[in-house]
């Protein structure tokens, strides 16, 4: 608690005249005014809201980066995939460098941020990031950048079949097409999944369904992954088409990860890209 410095100084004075001298008080002596304590008046503390700014989504813990992580990249003008390390993950679980890419500025801000000690997905919407062969400042209906890291299988199972869970999707976002107002420069998606593991690799079944500014897209697939560390892509997604690029990963004991990023061109003609992982037992 803050004392008032005068009322300090006023009781200081008052103990100096009683107890000075040794000899006891009488009417004589001079009396000593004592001003009643001043309460100091302490303001309300008022919750600080996020601003539309700040960083949106958290992980329930950190992923746990290592020799055989893996990270996939998707923004206009650049799809990457590699190993992901270095990598750089802040305490809201957000990643700021993946492997050769990193993300700068102030503000630096990454949406729909998710995850676990198995992957780590956003979808960076403020600042630049830089790779080996570009540099790109993120705004307009270019603000988005969306990745996901993860952790490569040992070996596929020789057989078994997986359900996936309903997925974890960052904000499908505009990369062209027909024009859109801004307030559909990024949308929403859902979607599901399925693995069937046998002698020929990983049969994959998949589903995403999106949505922006009232028209809808879906993008599907059903492919097989032959390998631990390879993917499969389909469709148009190394173009300006409907597609994906779907990898594995390893999701802990009894569980599988189903990654992907992905390619979809909606019913107006507008073009919209995104990453979601999909968790598989």
């Amino acid at each position: 608690m803050q004392l008032n410095h005068a009322f300090v100084f006023t009781l200081i004075a008052g103990s100096l005249v009683a107890c000075g001298g040794g000899g006891s008080s009488s009417p004589s002596d001079p009396a000593v005014a004592v001003n009643p304590p001043v309460v100091p008046v302490v303001p309300p503390v008022v919750p600080v809201t996020p601003t539309a700014g700040d960083n949106t989504g958290s992980v329930s813990a950190r992923f746990a980066n290592g020799d055989n992580s893996r990270f996939v990249f998707t923004s206009i003008g650049l799809q990457s995939n590699g190993k992901a390390s270095p990598l750089v993950q802040d305490t809201s679980g957000a990643l700021s460098t993946i492997g050769s890419i990193i993300l700068t500025g102030n503000p630096s801000v990454t949406r729909e941020i998710s995850g676990d000690a198995t992957f780590a997905q956003g979808r960076w919407f403020k600042g630049a990031f830089s790779s080996s062969t570009s540099a790109t400042t993120l705004s307009g209906n270019n603000a988005s950048a969306h990745y996901v890291a993860y952790n490569l299988l040992a070996a596929l199972p020789a057989a078994g079949t997986f359900t996936c869970d309903a997925g974890t999707f960052t904000a499908p976002s505009y990369t062209g097409g027909a024009s859109v107002p801004s307030s559909a420069n990024f949308g929403t998606s859902s979607g599901n999944a399925s693995i069937a593991f046998d002698g020929s690799g990983a049969k994959v079944v998949m589903a995403i369904d999106a949505s922006a500014g009232g028209s809808t897209g879906k993008v599907t697939a059903s492919t097989t992954i032959i390998s631990p560390a390879s993917s499969s892509i389909t469709g148009g997604y190394l173009s300006s088409g409907t597609g994906a690029q779907l990898m594995l990963g390893d999701g802990g004991t009894g569980r599988y990860l189903l990654l992907t990023a992905y390619k979809v061109q909606l019913a107006n003609g507008a073009n919209y890209q995104g990453v979601a992982t999909f968790r598989c037992s």
